[in-house]
């Protein structure tokens, strides 16, 4: 779910802040840095305000606010994961429901071919069984069609889990894309970006223009150290969630295999008891 590639908060603003994201304040940024500074168009006054504002803060003040905001986090992360284990008690409730009917659907498969059965195995069984006798077809019974069964089943299942991993991962990146946003985007941090890359990008182009750099310093320096505690917060509850998956999954996992191979087993003796095969035969008569 994570890149292992360096990810820093500060990639982050300038990736939000610099790329086409949901907001449009941020879309009219993109729109006037990428116009020279004789064409730059005014700041609106609360825009000019809020700049005003937040310069006169002091950086206890901005950790604070961060602090704050990283307190809010937990609480809201608590609901998120609370709503997710009963999202997936449901999904894996409904995901019971599919197993039912696709058992249903693999005793179909093997006992009425003519729907069912793969057109070009069948033709393949067809040929090979001219000679066999019901030993022959007892043994392909219980080694080749086995086989096929089984397949099937850990075709099945294993779809089950790419979908489910799919599911959380889309459900956790956008809740997690949503909580950092309410933090850039909060009107103080969203002043205060907005003026540091109006300096960087408009300003500063030439090395004459550069001064006054200390609070530009502490502004970096922020946004890297809240870069990493970011991104540790972030893979600390992406353990959480893993973990919890494998555990409710392969619960579920186990108890329907067990349940699989007993049906595996019954399935098949019924089928070498009864003679299933003369259906398929007798469709070399048709």
């Amino acid at each position: 779910m994570l890149s292992s590639a360096p990810f820093t908060l500060f990639t982050l603003f300038s990736t939000l802040i610099l790329s086409s994201v949901p907001s449009v304040r941020y879309k009219s940024l993109i729109n006037s840095i990428q116009q020279n500074n004789d064409t730059l168009k005014p700041c609106p006054m609360k825009a000019i305000q809020l700049e005003e504002e937040w310069i006169d803060k002091t950086d206890e003040w901005k950790e604070n606010e961060w602090n704050n905001w990283k307190l809010e986090l937990e609480k809201n992360w608590k609901f998120f994961h609370l709503s997710l284990q009963n999202e997936k008690n449901m999904w894996v409730k409904n995901k019971t429901n599919e197993w039912i009917d696709w058992m249903q659907r693999m005793n179909n498969k093997w006992t009425h071919y003519n729907e069912n059965l793969n057109e070009t195995y069948k033709s393949n069984i067809l040929e090979k069984s001219l000679t066999w006798d019901e030993e022959d077809w007892k043994y392909w019974a219980n080694t080749e069609m086995k086989t096929l069964i089984v397949k099937d089943w850990e075709n099945w299942i294993n779809q089950c889990e790419v979908n489910m991993n799919k599911w959380i991962e889309n459900k956790w990146i956008h809740w997690r894309s949503y909580q950092i946003m309410t933090w850039l985007n909060s009107e103080w941090k969203h002043a205060e970006n907005i003026h540091w890359l109006k300096k960087e990008r408009l300003e500063w182009t030439k090395p004459s223009n550069v001064k006054n750099t200390g609070d530009w310093l502490k502004w970096k320096e922020r946004m890297y150290r809240q870069s990493d505690e970011w991104l540790t917060w972030v893979q600390n509850k992406e353990k959480l969630i893993l973990n919890n998956k494998c555990i409710y999954w392969e619960k579920w996992k186990n108890n329907k295999n067990t349940l699989f191979d007993k049906w595996t087993k019954e399935f098949l003796n019924k089928w070498i008891s009864e003679k299933k095969w003369n259906a398929l035969t007798n469709e070399r008569q048709m």
